[in-house]
């Protein structure tokens, strides 16, 4: 019954999304978004920085106000510090949740990470409008995260907006049937949610069943599960090229240290073999 539901879940998030684009569009007009984005500084090139190659995996640390299980954890720090601390400890692109209805975010978020990094960053929020692609791109953003829940044509054209505008687009997966849509769609860049989405349990198990059907030259993301750097090598060996780590970086002592230590693990001289780094 819950996996029937998800569907019109799904839907209804969806919905709030496009109103809240909608809304912000009132105040700035797409023709101004549009000019903002022209002025911004062009785009980092995001997938180098995420396959180089000295390092089987590379670490995308995320910034965010609240977790997948509700936690409340704007007690970590300020965005900016944060993303500063990830940068120093070797993370090669920083997210910013800026999701303002599940997440708390915002795009002052992004605003405050854009600024204090020179790494790429990466916006997650849902995006269904074009409005919200051009948004991040003004704001600074080098990629942009999509969803393979929503219909097709929809996702094909957000992938090619997000590409003409210089940015690089993540399209989030949590089945082969999503997978394959998304390669199907344009997308080059895939980012397993190994959580279930009704228990939001992690299932590693996910990765493997996904990492199956994707072919040579696709960016594999694994986001969620990521506790320490012992999960980055277990991951590299089943085939992970990125991993997405939040919530234990946020709750650690030293989110410096710790992303360090994801970061080392990604580039152990014993991963250095594995699959999929000559078809990157």
């Amino acid at each position: 019954m819950a996996a029937a539901q998800e569907p019109e879940r799904f839907a209804r998030i969806a919905a709030d999304a496009r109103a809240a684009a909608e809304s912000r569009a009132r105040r700035v007009p797409m023709r101004r978004l549009k000019e903002m984005a022209r002025r911004a500084p062009g785009a980092r090139d995001a997938r180098t920085a995420l396959c180089a190659p000295d390092r089987a995996v590379s670490v995308i640390a995320e910034v965010k106000r609240s977790a997948a299980t509700f936690a409340d954890l704007s007690g970590a720090g300020a965005p900016g510090m944060l993303a500063r601390f990830y940068a120093a400890g070797g993370a090669a692109c920083v997210s910013v949740v800026t999701d303002p209805h599940r997440c708390d975010g915002s795009l002052e978020d992004l605003d405050a990470v854009r600024e204090a990094i020179d790494v790429p960053v990466l916006a997650h929020d849902l995006v269904v409008t074009p409005y919200q692609v051009h948004e991040a791109r003004a704001h600074g953003a080098d990629l942009l995260m999509l969803d393979a829940r929503l219909e097709p044509l929809i996702l094909e054209g957000l992938i090619e907006r997000v590409h003409s505008l210089g940015m690089s687009a993540v399209v989030q997966v949590r089945t082969r049937r999503e997978a394959l849509t998304a390669i199907e769609t344009g997308g080059r860049m895939i980012a397993v949610d190994t959580r279930d989405p009704q228990t939001r349990q992690v299932d590693r198990s996910r990765f493997d069943q996904v990492a199956e059907v994707l072919p040579a030259g696709i960016t594999r993301i694994v986001a969620g599960g990521v506790l320490g750097p012992h999960d980055v090598m277990d991951l590299a060996r089943s085939g992970a090229d990125v991993v997405l780590a939040g919530e234990a970086i946020l709750r650690s002592t030293d989110p410096q240290q710790f992303v360090a230590e994801l970061v080392a693990a990604g580039a152990h001289p014993s991963l250095l073999h594995v699959a999929n780094r000559e078809a990157r």
